[in-house]
């Protein structure tokens, strides 16, 4: 159905793509000063002209790998807290309160001068940043009928990668014009900005003016997953109980230790190879990250799109997403070459596959939440899956300085192109067919589709 009046819900997708850039570009700020000789020498204690020395790169990349850690760590136990308060309070607040905490952090971080206080502030920072996707999902969730998810998924899913675009681009530029102090000062000003354009913005269907009769019909039409199904809240522990929460779940513990892999340690990477035939510094890294994500963006918007569209054909939801993932899964499985590639454009290639497959994976595990579950439990279902991936990717990120330092890049490689395949086949031994909780009374008693 087109509407000639209005088409309100996807300006709700423009405010959350926002939300979602401006989140990553704080998120993202770090892996590029990473690679800056300043930072380096306050997070090891050195003076500031003091020369790096390998013993000294090596120990960076293992205190990194920690700080990144502990940013893991509360990101997921965020997930599960604030998952489970934006079901109790609403998007509208439950976001509030998550911008206003990692816009804090971002401003904090330009004053530390150890590696303590720089894990202290990346801790706080991780749980204000895991109110977005809960937040997101319900908002779509509350806006979008069940066959338009997919594609409003795909198109929020590629604000993450809009942040990093951003953040090659801009933070380079502060870095120099400002030193890394500056730059982390200027980037949270945007966190501050996002927290005033959604208290103003954002409000449920029923809550907006603008919003015109014929499109909220077809909003509220209980095609989406039942009756009265966006008023139907589970606990933690109801949701524990079911194939659906767990299938959701793995969903995230295969791609998620991956895709912060990627954010955190592709600039090392590109700028530390040096057996690729062209080198990097911070005055060209803006290109091939422009390359690798604008690519990663076409494939969370495509993905999105294609099972979407096998489900307008006749797909089963099941079949069309399974397919979707498989497609995408198998295109990542060439990034274990990458070590042993000397051409830095088909680094990049690799790179940009293999990313635009994650963010069409993401695409569909995050659309199956808005069908798998209730709509007034999206969010702390969204905030389990988080929190597990959340854990297990902090496991990962402490691991990997310490692999890096040690082994180099090539196990974390293989690594992440096995992830997906492993991941699709638990997923479907779990759940075979991805149907949703079912709901038989108004307490929320559910029994499970086999």
């Amino acid at each position: 159905m087109t509407f000639t009046t209005t088409n309100y819900r996807w300006r709700i997708i423009a405010l959350l793509f926002l939300a979602t850039t401006i989140n990553y570009v704080d998120r993202q700020a770090l892996s590029l000063r990473m690679t800056d000789a300043g930072f380096k020498r306050t997070i090891l204690g050195l003076a500031p002209d003091m020369l790096l020395t390998d013993e000294h790169l090596k120990q960076f990349r293992i205190q990194m790998g920690l700080v990144d850690s502990a940013f893991k760590a509360t990101y997921a136990i965020g997930f599960l807290l604030i998952g489970w308060l934006i079901d109790r309070v609403g998007t509208k607040k439950g976001f509030t309160i998550g911008i206003a905490v990692w816009s804090v952090a971002s401003i904090a971080s330009g004053f530390v001068s150890t590696v303590g206080q720089f894990a202290v502030v990346r801790a706080v920072l991780g749980l204000g940043e895991a109110a977005n996707f809960p937040s997101a999902m319900k908002a779509i969730a509350e806006w979008f009928p069940k066959h338009e998810r997919s594609t409003a998924t795909g198109i929020l899913n590629a604000g993450s990668n809009m942040g990093v675009i951003t953040t090659a681009l801009l933070v380079p530029f502060l870095m120099a014009q400002f030193g890394w102090r500056g730059a982390f000062l200027i980037s949270a000003v945007l966190g501050v900005l996002m927290l005033v354009i959604w208290w103003v913005s954002y409000s449920k269907p029923e809550a907006t003016p603008s919003l015109s009769s014929i499109e909220y019909q077809y909003i509220e039409s209980r095609e989406i997953t039942g009756a009265s199904d966006h008023k139907t809240q589970f606990s933690w522990l109801q949701l524990s109980r079911y194939k659906q929460t767990w299938a959701f779940c793995f969903g995230k513990i295969f791609a998620d230790p991956v895709w912060f892999f990627y954010l955190t340690w592709l600039p090392d990477f590109l700028l530390t190879n040096n057996q690729l035939d062209q080198k990097l510094d911070l005055k060209n890294f803006g290109i091939p990250f422009l390359i690798i994500y604008v690519v990663s963006d076409i494939g969370s918007i495509f993905f999105g799109w294609l099972a979407t569209n096998l489900m307008k054909n006749g797909w089963t939801e099941n079949k069309a997403r399974k397919l979707t993932m498989l497609i995408c899964a198998l295109s990542v499985t060439p990034i274990y070459l990458i070590p042993s590639i000397h051409s830095f454009a088909g680094v990049v290639a690799l790179l940009a596959l293999a990313t635009a497959a994650h963010q069409g994976w993401s695409t569909n595990v995050y659309a199956m939440s808005t069908t798998l579950f209730p709509g007034g439990s999206v969010a702390t279902a969204t905030g389990i899956g988080g929190f597990l991936g959340g854990t297990i990717s902090m496991v990962v990120a402490a691991a990997t300085g310490y692999i890096v330092a040690n082994f180099g890049y090539k196990p974390m490689f293989i690594f992440a192109s096995s992830s997906y395949l492993i991941g699709l086949l638990v997923i479907h031994v779990v759940l075979p067919a991805l149907r949703p909780i079912e709901l038989v009374n108004e307490q929320a008693s559910v029994v499970i589709d086999e």
